[in-house]
């Protein structure tokens, strides 16, 4: 961890942009703001977590302006009538995602039954067949939630994580999973996860986020987008099944971590094809749910990149 922020002092690289400076910098100050703010809610007990819940839908805001605005640009035109519910919504679940991570062991010795399975038996049926598999998950509901209980489930989880913004958030975020049986793969780990479903092991991925030129073109609520193929190449190859799932907040403060069929693939279809397959699973979960969906990630700037099969 660093006491002072990130600067580049190396020779070999050009100048930073003040803007660029200005970006690192607030990144910088989010993260040091998020650690202490955790150091000090980890040391809080269960019953604080309400007046914490109340804090932190205050500071959200201000600290996630840019976000929110960006969501509501981005809020596709059928959510209109409810956006304003929805941005509300979606705020309430990432402060709860947050307090959920830190309180996680307090709140399961209080509430065993914090989490209830929908659809199990896919989950079983895939693992009795021995060749591994591929867990589909998204930035939707509480999904470090979601890697957690499927670890208490015995599944040998290992989940894909993209770098964050700063290294120290990046490791940071990484302890928390790693605390709780969930084993970290950074990106470009193709190889590593192909042979770790040979071994039977689960792979995680959230492939939800701006693939640029590392997708193919699909349409995404009606607008194209660009989507890694990362998950249809990882059950092909791997002939493992690939299973979405989605874990979805209740009004009573548990959650249902809905477990689907597993996507079938068409002999001879093309890429583009399999990527629509999962994108509509997406689709669907977030038309049912629209408030835990992190509508601020942008998903259409970088769609002109994506690779456009004949």
């Amino acid at each position: 961890m660093t006491s002072s922020p990130p600067t580049s002092t190396e020779e070999s690289r050009p100048p930073l942009a003040w803007r660029d400076h200005a970006k690192t910098f607030r990144r910088w100050v989010r993260y040091h703001l998020v650690a202490g703010l955790i150091r000090l809610i980890e040391r809080q007990p269960l019953t604080a977590l309400p007046r914490l819940r109340r804090l932190l839908l205050k500071v959200f805001p201000l600290v996630f302006a840019a976000q929110t605005r960006r969501a509501a640009e981005l809020l596709p035109a059928e959510f209109a009538p409810r956006r304003e519910a929805i941005l509300r919504g979606m705020t309430v679940n990432q402060v709860m995602n947050l307090l959920e991570i830190f309180f996680y062991e307090k709140l399961l010795a209080a509430r065993p039954d914090l989490v209830q399975i929908e659809g199990g038996e896919h989950l079983e049926r895939a693992r009795q067949a021995g060749r591994g598999l591929i867990v589909l998950a998204a930035h939707f509901g509480n999904w470090e939630l979601q890697a957690y209980t499927l670890v208490r489930l015995g599944l040998p989880l290992h989940v894909i994580a993209r770098p964050q913004a700063l290294d120290q958030m990046t490791a940071f975020m990484n302890s928390f999973r790693e605390r709780r049986g969930v084993r970290v793969l950074m990106a470009n780990n193709l190889t590593e996860s192909l042979r770790l479903l040979g071994q039977g092991a689960a792979i995680g991925i959230v492939s939800d986020l701006d693939a640029k030129e590392h997708g193919f073109l699909v349409p995404f609520f009606g607008r194209p987008a660009s989507f890694y193929p990362t998950p249809v190449i990882l059950s092909v190859r791997g002939r493992a099944p690939l299973l979405p799932m989605f874990m979805e907040r209740q009004a009573d403060g548990s959650h249902r971590l809905c477990i689907e069929p597993p996507l079938v693939w068409e002999r001879g279809e093309s890429m583009t094809a399999r990527i629509r397959r999962y994108v509509e699973r997406y689709e669907a979960a977030f038309r049912r749910r629209p408030d835990l969906w992190v509508w601020f990630h942008e998903r259409y700037a970088h769609a002109h990149l994506a690779r456009v099969e004949p």
